[in-house]
């Protein structure tokens, strides 16, 4: 942003602390707190602005005795939000001290802590706080049954996590804090515990191995069992370790794995087990799914986790009700590897099986036993927006864009044919320009014959009109990486 709109921007900003210390607030208040907030977006730094006096008259609206009806306070918050990072955070501490923010907190009143937490978020060095006790009255208010504001627990959350890539402050939490949170866990109260999940979750990528502790990050058998009890804190459960895999998986935390595979085995033996929790298949089938999903994704061992969850528990294959859900969601190439016939047998293109075509392309070794599958006569039969829906999904990968480019001419031609002014539902237009972009990505030598009917019909996609050496840039700009 120039120089002129960065003046823009302050001249706004003095414009608002003027109306907010006049006696009677405007009636407009609220549109100038959105228009300030608004353009707040669109600059890094007030460079010739004292933001201190509108952060102290903001302040004074927030800790007031009096209720202003007329003025939004999630606007007023919102400016706190945008401005505070972008002012020294040694100014910010003048307006808003170490025990200002205490008070804040300990408030009670939502609004005061909402901007306290934006304050905190915000700190220089992140570890500031390490060593007081701010840390630990956000634990204790995240984890107050009472405290219902939904507005004021995300705020702690997000503060939480941002402060937390602080070594200092992880200290806090999970050394200073670990027998405080341990106790929120024992007591497996519905909104604690479910906070605590939550909060685990936030925390779990950010923490490194010598941090880590077994106790309070992994659930028992008797945890698990207990929380089916309730079903709200069963789920959030499996939630959890859906995020926990997931984390090991994106982040190389290997050596977790040991700490958790006897509670997966946990949740595959209830999944198995409906005569005794009927509620765990009635309410949370999907999640589990998802879960198994996860570690069907773990390759150590040559899958040894889930094969023997699988074998033990799940019997892939053996519930037909279940095998489209399996189809779709596990790792595809576990499907090809040991139940190849259950693939073989139980896949067909159809427009009941868009999601499961996606998951079996996406592995080289699935997809070409399968590849058969996908002949013109199958796929032209299909209304328009289905066959774009698989030929899309043929283009995601080089093996299967191959496929389609040499072994489905007709397809092809369905997909160049027709004219894209022709097609009017966004569904289809969305799928087909996808399939044609991502054609196109894989460069004009691999497409051969199929390049310039792709290029014709991308340039009347995006530009509607024909294609000539004048759109070439365009085009090129489109989707040439």
């Amino acid at each position: 942003m120039n120089e002129k709109e960065t003046n823009y921007v302050e001249d706004l900003l003095t414009q608002l602390e003027n109306e907010l210390n006049e006696d009677v607030l405007s009636e407009h208040i609220n549109a100038l707190l959105r228009k300030c907030s608004l353009n707040l977006v669109t600059i890094a730094s007030l460079p010739d602005m004292n933001v201190k006096p509108l952060l102290a008259t903001i302040k004074r609206l927030l800790t007031s005795n009096n209720t202003y009806d007329s003025l939004n306070y999630d606007y007023l918050l919102d400016i706190v939000d945008k401005l505070v990072p972008m002012t020294d955070f040694d100014d910010v501490l003048e307006v808003y001290s170490v025990e200002d923010l205490m008070k804040a907190l300990q408030s009670g009143i939502a609004p005061l802590r909402v901007a306290a937490c934006k304050v905190i978020e915000n700190s220089q060095p992140k570890g500031l706080f390490a060593t007081s006790n701010i840390i630990d009255l956000l634990l204790d208010i995240l984890f107050d049954e009472k405290v219902d504001n939904d507005k004021v627990t995300a705020s702690i959350e997000r503060t939480l996590e941002r402060l937390s890539t602080d070594e200092l402050i992880r200290r806090r939490l999970f050394d200073n804090n670990l027998r405080y949170l341990i106790n929120v866990k024992s007591r497996m109260q519905t909104v604690s515990f479910v906070r605590l999940i939550d909060f685990l979750a936030i925390e779990l990528p950010l923490i490194s191995g010598p941090e880590f502790k077994e106790a309070l990050f992994c659930f028992t058998k008797h945890e698990v069992l207990k929380s089916v009890d309730d079903i709200l804190a069963f789920i959030e459960l499996v939630n959890y370790y859906a995020k926990f895999l997931l984390a090991i998986r994106n982040q190389g935390k290997y050596w977790a794995l040991k700490y958790i595979e006897k509670t997966l085995r946990v949740f595959a033996q209830l999944f198995e087990d409906t005569e005794n929790y009927p509620d765990v298949r009635d309410f949370s089938t999907n999640r589990l799914l998802q879960l198994f999903a996860e570690v069907s994704r773990i390759e150590e061992d040559e899958y040894s986790l889930f094969r023997s969850i699988d074998k033990d528990f799940l019997k892939i294959g053996s519930e037909t009700k279940l095998v489209n859900e399996w189809l779709e969601l596990i790792n595809p190439h576990y499907l090809i590897k040991y139940h190849k016939d259950l693939v073989n047998n139980s896949f067909h293109v159809s427009g009941y099986s868009i999601e499961i075509s996606r998951n079996l392309v996406a592995d080289q070794e699935c997809f070409i036993a399968i590849k058969n599958k996908f002949n013109s006569e199958v796929i032209l039969k299909l209304p328009y927006l289905e066959q774009m829906q698989v030929v899309e999904t043929l283009t995601r990968f080089t093996y299967s864009s191959e496929f389609l480019l040499n072994e489905l001419p007709k397809v092809m031609g369905s997909l160049v044919g027709g004219s894209a002014g022709a097609i009017v539902d966004l569904e289809t237009i969305h799928y087909r320009n996808c399939a044609l972009k991502n054609l196109l990505d894989k460069g004009e030598k691999n497409l051969s014959i199929w390049y310039e009917p792709l290029v014709r019909e991308y340039s009347r996609a995006i530009n509607g009109k024909n294609y000539s050496k004048d759109s070439e840039p365009k085009i090129a700009d489109d989707y040439i990486a």
